[in-house]
């Protein structure tokens, strides 16, 4: 009786140990299931985006070489996204680019020149400042910064945050750029006016003005150099100049 009991005990164990291994291959089968069919749908929704095209180059007799760039140039678009959602470009910058503890995003590949945009990506201590809150990825490829270029010119320019206009103008006047350029930007005795300067130049070229003036303006410039002031300060004084 003893004898048997114990092989009844041999018997449970053994089962258990085996079926455990078995739970765990088709976990793990399970989820590379699961990853197959996520590509699987990925590729599906990257042949409707083609089709679509496709439909509406016929429609509208679009030239097929335009419809090949538009559908490159969404691609593009999507590996974007991924990147700057992996990177965590989120938590500082929002879904949408609406900001959070890094700046707005908003409108961002208008406001800036291509150059700069990459230099913030990859070296923001060069177009940031000596101590940029924005880290630097390096290890991104030069198609991986284009990619995230292409998906921040996604995100449609709103109205300018009215909060950060009105610290731009609190800078404004604490700096003393009143008593050269006037209240709003109509110039005076030293200064030149600058109302429309920010339609005229991008953001990227005045912020140089308002850093290092020497770079644009020669040596010999009346305009100071706030090469300390921080950077999302600087651009609150630009936000505030895009209103004269």
């Amino acid at each position: 009786m003893a004898r048997t009991i114990g092989l009844f005990l041999v018997f449970l164990f053994s089962t258990g140990t085996l079926s455990a291994q078995p739970t765990e291959e088709l976990k793990r089968q399970l989820d590379e299931t699961r990853e197959q069919i996520k590509k699987q749908q990925e590729i599906i929704e990257g042949q409707k985006v083609k089709i679509e095209a496709l439909e509406k180059a016929l429609r509208e007799r679009i030239p097929p070489e335009m419809v090949e760039l538009e559908l490159l140039q969404r691609e593009s678009i999507e590996r974007g996204k991924k990147v700057y959602s992996s990177k965590g470009c989120i938590e500082c910058h929002g879904e949408e680019g609406q900001g959070g503890k890094g700046p707005a995003l908003k409108g961002v590949t208008l406001k800036y020149g291509e150059e700069f945009l990459v230099l913030s990506v990859t070296n923001s201590a060069i177009s940031h400042g000596p101590k940029p809150l924005m880290p630097a990825f390096t290890e991104l490829q030069a198609d991986e910064v284009r990619d995230v270029i292409n998906f921040l010119a996604t995100f449609v320019p709103g109205r300018e945050n009215q909060e950060r206009i009105e610290r731009g103008k609190r800078l404004w006047n604490k700096l003393g750029c009143l008593q050269c350029h006037g209240l709003k930007g109509e110039g005076g005795v030293t200064g030149p006016a600058l109302i429309g300067i920010t339609k005229k130049y991008k953001y990227d070229w005045v912020r140089i003005c308002i850093t290092t003036p020497a770079v644009h303006h020669g040596r010999k410039t009346e305009m100071p150099a706030f090469s300390e002031v921080p950077f999302m300060d600087v651009e609150a004084v630009i936000d505030f100049m895009n209103t004269f």
